[in-house]
């Protein structure tokens, strides 16, 4: 149920999950976003960044930015782990009521990532989707409107985009069943949660060009995953009808 009109509670808390591979040009500027877009608006916050065994010094400058703010924890995959596993990671020790995902690439500028968080309270998810899809490759933009379109006729929904960086209960978060470590994680983490009732809101957003590197979700190996997970995700939702309910903090590190 969309509850866009809804009042925010007073004081959330909120953990912000940085998941980071070989971001380190990018990482000390989306915890620079983050820390501008969240501080003074909860009456408290962390940011988990968890670097999922980069190859550059990413790890070593989350580190760092971390002897400077004790907002700021920081987790490493002993081996690469992928994206949604890096995410449920960070879900899994957050501690505090709302977990808000803001990728560790910096193309999420700070007004998107305060639009996303001032919905947090109002809702069980804040959803967003992205008003400047422009920005974007015509292969991406193609993959992503016929992913989308997909998701809403197999399930019927009508979600504007399922990968964005939203900000869910933590609680609830933790009991969803997940069998992907891929980028269509969150479609399986939305699409079970609205399934089970939980109200949310959608909030549109701009992002950013990436600046320094290069995005590797569209790949033959990652759509590859996306199509086997949605033909996991509709067997375990529309056949066997049964939500599976994962135990918090069953992601163990990799």
């Amino acid at each position: 149920m969309d509850h866009s009109d809804a009042i925010r509670p007073p004081y959330p808390t909120v953990s912000v999950v940085v998941p980071a591979f070989n971001e380190e040009n990018n990482i000390a500027a989306t915890v620079a976003a983050v820390r501008a877009a969240v501080e003074g608006k909860f009456a408290d916050y962390e940011i988990v960044i968890v670097n999922d065994c980069s190859r550059d010094d990413t790890g070593k400058i989350a580190e760092t930015l971390a002897k400077d703010d004790h907002h700021i924890n920081v987790f490493h995959n002993n081996r690469n782990s992928g994206y949604g596993f890096t995410v449920m990671r960070g879900a899994s020790v957050a501690k505090f009521e709302y977990v808000q995902l803001v990728p560790g690439d910096n193309e999420i500028p700070t007004a998107s990532i305060a639009a996303v968080a001032e919905k947090i309270g109002t809702a069980d998810m804040v959803i967003p989707y992205m008003l400047n899809f422009k920005i974007r490759s015509f292969e991406r933009k193609t993959i992503s409107w016929v992913f989308t379109t997909l998701l809403n006729v197999l399930f019927l929904m009508r979600l504007r985009y399922y990968n964005g960086p939203c900000a869910i209960k933590r609680e609830l978060i933790q009991t969803v069943a997940v069998n992907t470590r891929g980028f269509a994680f969150m479609s399986c983490v939305l699409i079970q949660l609205i399934k089970r009732k939980h109200s949310f809101v959608e909030v549109g957003i701009l992002l950013e060009p990436r600046q320094f590197g290069k995005s590797t979700m569209v790949s033959v190996k990652n759509i590859t995953e996306v199509i086997r997970t949605i033909g996991w995700l509709f067997w375990h939702v529309n056949i066997t009808r049964r939500l599976r309910r994962a135990q918090p903090g069953s992601f163990e590190p990799g």
